[in-house]
């Protein structure tokens, strides 16, 4: 059958399934006795065999079947595997991504599974196995034939190849000697219901767990058929649909069907799909709030509530939109555990991983880019802040460090955590690395705390470590971290206690596709400030300004504030007044923005800028008013982070 159509449900499935079984075999090494992570791991590889004989990807299927020679020992023995076993388990499952990605690629799986192959043969050789896998006994002359029936879940999107996978399935445990439908009619089956008949001498239950092992199988029934007149099975090829009335044939014990449940009303949606959505939905959006601003205007009987009926309904699609597009953050948070085995065992270090929050949602766009930021941030705190056993047990710490990653929602953000119980960060050390790589002057190392540390952290080249590796990277991790979260609209903060651990914390928009912000106007330019990064406005006359070294202060009575003026600190050298500022938060510091007028509060459509102000600092995107105009969002924290704010003319 051809099942070209079906290559990118098969990729985006094996991915899944990979990560899946990467996180059971780091887990079951940790507790071998785990039997629901054993039945998931043969779960998941039986899922992965099907897909890929079902494909044609036959290296693939290949060695996943001789992986589930070595699963069974999991079974077979109490201790588990020794690490070594582990490792060509992790190495076999390294080659199957690499052949996903080879076939997303260019069409070609480019496995070579011969040797993993014989590597995994060893392994099962070298264990006492007193009986071959079940795949491997020779099937009876003669046995018990079992008609199973597959019913597939409602809204399946390729029933033909789900049925497909449910005959290998079935063909594992025994010779299927007819199906329905026929094996040369998968291609153009329809239906909601295959059935197979099978002679086998498996249990019925192993069976039922092959078969609910394939995807978008709602429910399985299993019943054997004895013929009475001989007692004997039918040879193959005698076996027809209704060949065998019904009252001829005495039903062995049926077992009840098995279902799925809730998963089997679930459906895949391509993600473009989705963004396309998303884009329609945003536009709707903008014609929203110009038809509020038109009606406004208006002296029409029945047109205010027509417009409240209108903003209500746009506003629940929007927010389904929306609801949709988000996904766990789990699948993040996946790679983690096999990512913290690896490179604990090359540093030589003890590292107990805990993963909290997993359930947290975010924008499907938001976690597509998180993932690197993330690696970034485990990969430093192994490699600098935490510290080999003998380091720790002299500190009076316990020889095993903590790492966790834990996930929140916090209003309409998400906040990531990433905290190790390590050395901490060392002022005197950054200083000394500092000034060695010339980002300081050597007279100004002695005056460098904790904070101006902590900052020096994401100056591009940074690094404190002697010689480059694939951990430590290359100097580029902090720096590319902030320049990341800065681009998704976030923010990256760094707290740390000397001796007890460091917190790295991002902190991202739910969705980057809808924006709330206050829209203002500076020198005749819209400016949108996002709406969770605004504490207050006011108006410059009422409130006084001073000067410190060189550098306009706005006088509150709760501080004094760093004041920037809005166009020139973009810039953008315009006239116009200043005559209100607004108060904005960028991390954990507050600076006034000068702007000349107030608009108002709006939702946006946001938009990537084009290339020629893509590279202006202060800025992360566009949005398009109602009016047709262009507002530039700001982005709060580069713009704090340029530095000294030029002159401030202050309108009288």
């Amino acid at each position: 059958m051809d099942t070209s159509g079906y290559l990118p449900m098969f990729l985006a499935e094996c991915r899944e399934h990979l990560q899946e079984l990467n996180l059971a075999v780091v887990r079951i090494e940790e507790t071998p006795d785990d039997r629901a992570t054993v039945d998931e791991i043969f779960r998941i590889a039986h899922s992965i065999k099907g897909m890929s004989a079902t494909m044609g990807f036959a290296e693939m299927a290949a060695l996943t079947h001789a992986m589930e020679d070595v699963f069974e020992l999991f079974r077979q023995r109490s201790g588990g595997l020794e690490r070594e076993a582990v490792d060509v388990l992790l190495e076999c499952l390294d080659g199957l991504s690499a052949a996903v990605e080879s076939i997303d690629t260019n069409g070609d799986e480019q496995l070579e599974a011969g040797s993993l192959i014989a590597r995994l043969k060893g392994l099962v050789r070298a264990e006492p196995d007193p009986a071959p896998p079940a795949e491997e006994r020779p099937l009876p002359a003669e046995g018990p034939i079992f008609e199973v029936a597959v019913r597939l879940a409602e809204g399946v999107l390729m029933p033909g190849v789900r049925a497909y996978q449910a005959l290998v399935a079935v063909a594992d445990h025994g010779q299927v000697v007819r199906s329905e439908p026929r094996e040369d009619a998968f291609e153009g089956f329809d239906g909601a219901e295959a059935r197979f008949w099978v002679v086998t001498d498996h249990m019925e239950e192993a069976v039922h767990a092959s078969l609910l092992a394939v995807p978008d199988v709602a429910e399985v029934s299993v019943v054997e058929i004895r013929v009475p007149a001989t007692g004997e099975a039918c040879p193959p090829g005698t076996v027809e649909p209704g060949a065998v009335p019904e009252e001829a044939t005495e039903p062995a014990e049926r077992a009840a069907p098995a279902s799925k449940g809730k998963g089997a009303a679930t459906v895949r949606v391509d993600a473009e799909r989705l963004d396309q959505l998303m884009h329609l939905t945003g536009e709707l959006v903008v014609h929203r709030t110009r038809v509020e601003s038109l009606a406004a205007a208006a002296d029409v009987p029945g047109l205010p509530q027509a417009m409240q009926d209108l903003a209500r309904s746009s506003q629940a699609l929007q927010a389904m939109v929306m609801q949709v597009r988000m996904i766990p953050v789990e699948v993040v948070f996946l790679r983690f555990p096999r990512l913290v085995r690896d490179l604990s065992a090359q540093l030589g270090k003890q590292v107990e991983l805990v993963l909290t929050g997993k359930e947290t949602e975010l924008d499907r766009t938001v976690v597509d880019a998180l993932g690197d930021p993330i690696v970034h941030l485990v990969r430093n705190a192994l490699d600098h802040g935490l510290e080999r056993p003998e380091e720790r047990r002299a500190a009076g710490k316990p020889e095993a460090a903590t790492l966790e990653i834990s996930a929140r929602h916090a209003g309409g953000n998400v906040v990531i955590s990433v905290r190790d119980d390590g050395r901490g960060i060392d002022p005197e050390r950054v200083a000394q690395k500092a000034v060695e790589r010339g980002l300081i002057p050597a007279d100004a190392a002695a005056g460098v705390d904790l904070r101006d540390a902590i900052e020096l952290l994401f100056a591009p080249g940074f690094s404190t470590v002697e010689q480059t590796s694939d951990i430590s990277g290359r100097g580029v991790g902090m720096d590319a971290v902030r320049t990341t979260v800065r681009e998704l609209g976030g923010e990256v903060l760094l707290e740390t206690e000397p001796g007890a651990g460091t917190t790295a914390q991002i902190r991202l928009p739910l969705t980057l596709a809808i924006m709330a912000a206050l829209l203002v106007e500076a020198g005749g330019l819209p400016l949108a400030l996002p709406l969770e990064r605004v504490e207050r406005t006011l108006r410059l006359g009422e409130h006084a300004v001073g000067s410190v070294a060189g550098r306009p202060m706005l006088v509150l009575r709760d501080g004094v504030l760093p004041l920037f003026c809005a166009t020139r600190s973009l810039g953008y050298d315009r006239g116009g007044g200043t005559e209100h500022a607004v108060i904005v938060r960028s991390g954990d510091e507050r600076f006034a923005l000068a702007v000349g007028a107030l608009v108002g509060q709006r939702e946006l459509v946001t938009r990537p800028l084009p290339p020629e102000l893509g590279g202006r600092p202060g800025l992360s995107g566009g949005a398009v008013l109602a009016n047709g105009e262009i507002a530039l969002i700001v982005d709060c924290d580069a713009l704090r982070a340029t530095g000294r704010p030029p002159a401030l003319p202050i309108a009288a």
